[in-house]
């Protein structure tokens, strides 16, 4: 299989962390590539209409994008480390966790794309918007963490850890600690997965 990523990209590091998690991390042919809403790829978009990263090239030829989709099929390749929940419910619940990390990771690549954009600095307005989800979103996880001690591991539990991570490492300033014990004690532990350790961001 072939990947097309980026060290820099929190949706990539969501799928390197399950390729780990389910043993096919050696299986994996990484691809390196720059993809930004104004700097597109021509080997990227001829296997992903959306030009987006990452973008998983299977050996027959097919091609898999958003990384939720891509997890769920590495994790079915190896149903002894199934990083989806079976029961309706779990797998719900699941669901709804990555939606929350993928949503909140969507509102920090804004955010740091609009910082970065010279001709047009971020007004307080935005700042705010922004800053708000990142408050909200990091209060509700503090608030479920206490439940998620000692739970087995699943792609919404990954994609929390990729969006924290990506806060630490473009976003620091902002503190998501401050104030929140219990998902930063969950946090922490999850970072001592080997998994978590070998996808570390690189500039």
């Amino acid at each position: 299989m072939k990947l097309y990523s980026s060290d820099r990209s929190p949706f990539v590091r969501k799928v390197l962390v399950c390729a780990h998690e389910v043993g096919l991390i050696d299986d994996i042919e990484r691809v390196p590539k720059v993809v930004s809403f104004l700097q597109t790829d021509e080997e990227v978009g001829s296997h992903n209409p959306l030009g987006q990263l990452p973008t998983l090239v299977l050996d027959d030829g097919t091609s898999l994008y958003d990384s939720g989709v891509i997890c769920d099929y590495l994790s079915q390749l190896n149903v002894a480390t199934l990083l989806v929940p079976i029961h309706p419910d779990a797998r719900l619940e699941m669901a709804r966790r990555q939606a929350e990390a993928d949503g909140l990771l969507a509102n920090f690549m804004r955010w740091y794309g609009e910082r970065r954009r010279a001709d047009h600095p971020l007004s307080p307005q935005y700042v705010a918007i922004c800053r708000g989800k990142l408050q909200r979103v990091a209060d509700a996880w503090n608030n479920a963490a206490p439940s998620w001690h000692g739970r087995r591991l699943d792609i919404g539990f990954i994609a929390i850890g990729c969006a924290l991570s990506y806060a630490d490492f473009r976003f620091s300033a902002e503190n998501w600690r401050s104030e929140r014990q219990e998902l930063a004690t969950w946090y922490e532990q999850l970072c001592r997965r080997p998994s978590f350790q070998a996808t570390e961001f690189r500039e």
